[in-house]
């Protein structure tokens, strides 16, 4: 186990655990290698969302995904093996999907969402928030960047994974533009000052993906995450609603 910040981070820079990385603002770009990252909490007082850690030299790793099932699809991997090494994971999804659902929608269905990636959590040893936002109704603008550096900034991130902001989804899109948007702004004193600034900009990553315009998602490496793929695996039955039940469409797509 990596006992100290120093070696993880010789650790991350010779292997992204789980991941493809391309280059993005001058700083790595993931894609998940076997597995090819004012509103409020949905759930604030749930075990899973607890405050960051205090330092003790391992890694904090902050996830945006723009759905309940997108970090866990994307990144689940990467965050079995750096929760096994003893880092500190947290996956956040930026809307509630509560209109994922071919035959319910509403607060029930972003409630059984959210059921579904505590679930997950629990398999991989990580944390996990769902933001109240609307599902379909995310916007880039500067309350919903404000949310996302303000959650950066009490994660106390080393490396922040996202999607780019090239997707069919807008929800995806805005994702990636607000954690873009985030990136810089982490570390500026008097934006969002109720929150502490980073004194270190974060590694900002993406997940992969198969969108070629305006840009294609360009690799630069690739980590098996063979021994954790049960895990992951794990996670895929734990999301009934959109893999038994077949999410919005109903298996249609």
């Amino acid at each position: 186990m990596l006992g100290t910040r120093n070696e993880a981070w010789k650790w991350l820079a010779a292997l992204l655990v789980g991941i493809i990385c391309g280059a993005w603002c001058g700083r790595g770009e993931p894609r998940a290698g076997g597995e090819t990252a004012a509103h409020t909490p949905l759930a604030q007082a749930t075990p899973a969302a607890k405050p960051a850690p205090a330092p003790d030299g391992k890694l904090r790793v902050i996830a945006f995904g723009a759905h309940p099932d997108d970090c866990e699809l994307r990144a689940a991997g990467v965050a079995a093996k750096w929760a096994a090494l003893g880092h500190h994971v947290k996956f956040v999804s930026v809307t509630n999907c509560d209109i994922g659902h071919w035959g319910m929608a509403g607060g029930p269905l972003a409630r059984r969402r959210l059921a579904e990636v505590q679930k997950c959590a629990a398999i991989l040893g990580i944390q996990t928030e769902i933001l109240d936002i609307h599902d379909g109704e995310l916007l880039p603008n500067l309350e919903n960047r404000k949310a996302i550096v303000r959650l950066i900034r009490q994660w106390q991130a080393d490396i922040v994974l996202s999607h780019r902001p090239n997707d069919y989804h807008p929800d995806h899109r805005n994702v990636g533009l607000l954690v873009q948007d985030a990136a810089y702004m982490v570390t500026v004193p008097f934006f969002c000052p109720d929150v502490r600034h980073l004194e270190r900009n974060p590694v900002f990553l993406y997940f992969e993906d198969r969108f070629t315009k305006p840009n294609r998602f360009s690799a630069d490496m690739v980590v098996a995450v063979d021994d954790v793929i049960e895990k992951k695996l794990a996670c895929v039955e734990a999301l009934e609603s959109q893999f038994y039940e077949g999410g919005c469409n109903g298996g249609r797509t």
